[in-house]
């Protein structure tokens, strides 16, 4: 589908979507409003005949208060005058006043006299039976004077309208001397005056009568309002209840009307909405053309240009669009672009040959494969080798290669293709005896797929030969450097023999054992044992190392005091940092009591870091010392207050015989061992060493090891 047809069918279907909401409201909105009008015009129409009917009540209420106020119908009551009935009872007394009955009753509650007349045909009938139950009954007597009667009684002759009043007498003051009744049916005579004094159909049912569901439902509502219901398409109706002087229902009185309102109001939407249909089209027609002349003809004329671009590849046409609009300055977007492209197209074909000169010059073989490992380029050194012409290598395989032997090297354990006929690359030989050096690699888009495979080969004959030569010099450098270890480790040991001998003998002399010495002689003895030791300590540190690197140290573990390993330290440098004033303060943690490690080795370590923190501090300085659990591991720190490390010289520590420089070496003497040491001896046990220093603000070493031990944290 063209986009004119797509636009048409666009267009025409929000039309319709316009036109459909737009009926549903107005649908919605205008016919409830007649609906409403109509409802309150009926309820007005239901609302005047129910008022009829209360001003025929209110014309016999009159009639009644007339004659039951009257002295002479006071006096009838009690003495039946014979003349009151010739002179005020005739028979055409009920036709003048429009009755079908009028009862007197005494002050007993018993009929006195009674006139009832057929108005339909004009004689004198029986008081109705059902008119006498209810005055036995007491429903239509009297009792005070200011008490009434009105209401409809259902009778077997039809339900009849009753208005009651008491009779007086107007010259004294006191009870009641009887009750008037007066009575008219409401029958099809009533009913169809009723109709043309109110231009409104009447039914009556009564509650006697089989009522319908929808009227019993219907007759429910009405006994509190008026209710409107329609009865179809034509006609709509009201409904009320007649009541008896009891207030119960007797009767439900239906107006029925004919529904002119609505079905206008119904015409008047139909005409609406065929209007708004007609505009609809005519709307949407003439949108639509308007569309096409402005926007979808000269996209139609953009498009054929880019097919014809497209097919012919011209990319030095140009479009032209009139106006001074959107669409015009597509076309010259359109233009620019394709300017752009052709300019793109000129630098990409420079690049293109820049980047075969580059790779045509470059001694490595550098082969280009698509997806499927066929060959698409490969540069004039990959030729050469190969002894082939680009035309005749594009589309061949590494496998095709392979049976073509055309291949110029062979090494029949690496040469290997996948099934898909991949190749891992890797290292050959050629005939000549050079090494080659060849890698493939995935070229991938940006989406991640593999678009190429890019194969790249170089001869490493010269570096093969350097990193064998290493191969070989740094073999040599291991065998020097065990041999070395295995001499420093004999040479300790015969060292330590007669080095003991000296220490042990000078201390017997320096007990003067074998007789008294001078002062001169007793210094010398002295200091002959504090050098021996001093030199002991340095081949046991020698040694140490020695069996760490020649991987025969040994640790043995047991389980210790840590505060007993800590005084033993102390008091064991206790000389030392008394003969500069230096204060040692230990704090361990209140949760650490014992840890499982080789005590020697653990002393040992302690000792460096102690003695090595006394050494650096200042005179009447202090050496901080604190242990505290974390994770599993126990951490122990060793702070002291001296000359600090310069930042540039911390690579140096923990380095075996590297010291800060030589003028420290000087001031402060040793081997720089001991820090050495102490990191291997703590990363044998499984720990690690740290520490922070700044030059003149004092350092502080430290390390973890486990609490349980090495074997055990595994």
């Amino acid at each position: 589908m063209d986009l004119g047809k797509k636009l048409m069918v666009i267009i025409f279907v929000m039309f319709g979507l316009l036109i459909t909401l737009l009926i549903a409201a107005s649908h919605t909105v205008l016919l409830s409003s007649f609906s409403g009008l109509e409802t309150r015009d009926t309820m007005e129409n239901t609302e005047r005949v129910q008022y009829a009917i209360a001003s025929e009540a209110s014309y016999l209420d009159k009639t009644a208060m007339d004659w039951a106020y009257w002295d002479d119908t006071c006096g009838f009551v009690r003495t039946l005058d014979p003349g009151y009935i010739q002179s005020n009872l005739g028979d055409d007394t009920l036709f003048e006043l429009d009755l079908n009955l009028m009862l007197f009753i005494n002050e007993s509650g018993v009929p006195v006299y009674a006139k009832s007349m057929d108005l339909v045909n004009e004689e004198a009938v029986p008081v109705p039976p059902g008119v006498l139950e209810r005055v036995g009954s007491g429903l239509l007597v009297t009792r005070d004077s200011t008490d009434s009667i009105a209401g409809v009684i259902l009778l077997e002759e039809g339900p009849m309208l009753v208005i009651g009043r008491p009779i007086l007498n107007s010259l004294e003051e006191g009870p009641v001397r009887g009750t008037l009744i007066l009575g008219k049916y409401l029958d099809d005579v009533f009913i169809e005056s009723l109709e043309e004094r109110t231009q409104s159909s009447l039914s009556l049912f009564t509650v006697e009568e089989e009522m319908p569901p929808d009227l019993r439902e219907i007759f429910d509502e009405a006994l509190l309002k008026i209710v409107v219901n329609p009865l179809g398409e034509e006609r709509i109706a009201g409904y009320f209840v007649l009541k008896d002087p009891e207030e119960s229902p007797v009767a439900l009185v239906r107006t029925d009307y004919p529904r002119d309102l609505y079905a206008q109001g119904k015409k008047t939407l139909y005409c609406m909405y065929g209007f708004l249909l007609l505009s609809v089209v005519l709307v949407g027609t003439a949108t639509k053309l308007s569309l096409d002349r402005l926007l979808v003809l000269r996209l139609i004329a953009v498009d054929n240009f880019l097919n014809k671009v497209k097919k012919e590849k011209d990319l030095s046409r140009r479009l032209e669009i009139e106006g001074d609009d959107e669409i015009h300055r597509l076309s010259g977007g359109i233009n620019e672009m394709l300017a752009s492209i052709r300019l793109a197209e000129q630098e990409s074909k420079a690049r293109e040959h820049e980047k075969k000169f580059i790779l045509d010059s470059l001694e490595e073989m550098v082969v280009l494969q698509d997806p499927d490992f066929k060959i698409l380029w490969a540069n004039r050194a990959a030729l050469e080798l190969l002894k082939m012409e680009l035309e005749d290598l594009k589309g061949l395989t590494g496998r095709d290669l392979e049976a073509m032997g055309r291949l110029f090297f062979t090494n029949p354990g690496c040469l290997q293709f996948s099934a898909d006929g991949s190749w891992p690359g890797g290292e050959f030989e050629s005939p000549e005896g050079k090494t080659w050096l060849f890698r493939s690699k995935p070229v991938r888009d940006e989406a991640g797929n593999i678009v190429a495979v890019l194969v790249t080969g170089m001869e490493i004959t010269d570096r093969k030969n350097y990193e064998l030569e290493l191969f070989r010099e740094k073999q040599n450098a291991e065998k020097a450097n065990r041999a070395k270890s295995e001499f420093l480790a004999n040479m300790s040991h015969e060292l330590r023999t007669p080095l003991n001998s000296v220490i042990g003998f000078s201390d017997i002399l320096s007990e003067q054992v074998f007789g008294e010495l001078n002062g001169k002689q007793l210094k010398y003895v002295r200091n002959i044992s504090i050098s021996g030791k001093h030199l002991l300590k340095i081949i046991n540190e020698i040694l140490d190392l020695s069996k760490v690197e020649s991987g025969k140290f040994e640790l043995n573990y047991s389980r210790f005091r840590l505060a007993e390993a800590f005084e033993e330290v102390r008091e064991m440098l206790f000389p030392l940092a008394a003969g500069k004033g230096i204060t040692v303060e230990l704090n361990i943690d209140r949760c650490l009591s014992e840890i499982s490690a080789d005590r020697a080795r653990f002393v040992q370590v302690l000792c460096n870091l102690m003695e090595n923190a006394i050494k650096f501090s200042n005179e009447d300085g202090q050496v901080r010392v604190e242990a505290s659990p974390r994770a599993g591991l126990v951490e122990i720190s060793v702070s002291d207050d001296g000359i600090g490390i310069a930042e540039e010289d911390h690579e140096k520590l923990f380095k075996p015989f590297s010291q800060i420089d030589s003028s420290s070496s000087k001031i402060y003497p040793g081997t720089g061992l001991g820090l050495a040491l102490v990191k291997e001896v703590v990363q044998l046990h499984g720990g690690s060493v740290w520490f922070k220093s700044e030059a003149g603000k004092g350092s502080t070493f430290g390390f973890s090891i486990p609490i349980n031990g090495w074997g055990e944290n595994l």
